[in-house]
């Protein structure tokens, strides 16, 4: 099936759902990639050989249904050929993040990365989210999203030569976000990373960023550097949110002013 048409009919299910109030308060969703093995031109790094990943499947899907049990709305879970650039894209350069990502409150992407982005094995409508500091591909948080977590190669890498990291994935993407979970560092595609992630949010109720750190210290090779980036305002400090239902929460700040970008080596 499409992914448009499971769409109109995920659409269609809702709806009927939420006329007998049966659709959960708190959503998630994930999407992940494989299925590469190509080289790819990209327009910030030059030519790069993508290979194939085999665990990222497991990974996003493990941290999906986790919190499913814990009572939330699992809203999708697209994978290879299904998931998509334009699903994490504003609206203004032509994406969708309003019917997807900005739609859910805890997103997961799990595939290859690089300090300027992340990859997808199709065309819809690019095979890379960019993020440098003169342009930027995501605005998140705009909507619903709260947190995000992108289990990709050097994402939140700290200087780059396309801008820190703050320039990359900071003020012009945080519009009411209030963090962003990644690597500074190469990684790997552990299977039981977002299972794991899941766990000590739900079970131990970590904070989030203990939490994703921990998941780290459990399943990357030693060496890695795990990252957390998020608001800082007086106010609006988010490093010590916790998973909805597991302690505090910070509000959403739209436009802020200061960031933290947190490191733990493995």
């Amino acid at each position: 099936m499409k992914k448009g048409i499971t769409w109109l009919v995920l659409a269609f299910i809702v709806g009927i759902f939420s006329s007998i109030g049966a659709v959960n308060a708190y959503e998630v969703g994930v999407e992940w990639t494989n299925d590469y093995g190509f080289w790819y031109n990209d327009p910030d790094e030059g030519w790069i050989y993508l290979d194939n990943l085999y665990n990222c499947d497991d990974l996003a899907t493990g941290f999906y249904n986790r919190l499913g049990n814990d009572g939330w709305s699992k809203d999708f879970n697209w994978g290879d050929a299904n998931a998509w650039e334009e699903d994490f894209k504003k609206e203004s350069l032509g994406g969708t993040d309003y019917n997807w990502i900005d739609e859910v409150d805890f997103a997961l992407y799990s595939g290859h990365g690089s300090p300027t982005g992340f990859y997808f094995n199709n065309d819809h409508d690019d095979r890379k989210l960019r993020g440098i500091d003169a342009h930027h591909d995501a605005e998140w948080g705009d909507l619903d999203l709260e947190w995000i977590t992108l289990d990709a190669c050097q994402v939140l890498n700290n200087t780059d030569e396309h801008g820190e990291w703050y320039e990359r994935w900071g003020f012009d993407v945080f519009k009411g976000l209030h963090q962003i979970q990644g690597f500074d560092t190469y990684t790997d595609d552990d299977a039981n990373r977002g299972e794991v992630f899941a766990g000590y949010m739900i079970d131990n109720e970590y904070t989030i960023k203990t939490s994703w750190f921990k998941a780290c210290d459990d399943t990357a090779p030693q060496g890695v550097r795990a990252v957390v980036i998020g608001v800082c305002d007086e106010g609006y400090e988010t490093w010590n949110d916790h998973l909805w239902g597991h302690g505090s929460v910070a509000s959403d700040k739209t436009d802020p002013s200061c960031l933290f970008w947190a490191v733990h080596t493995v």
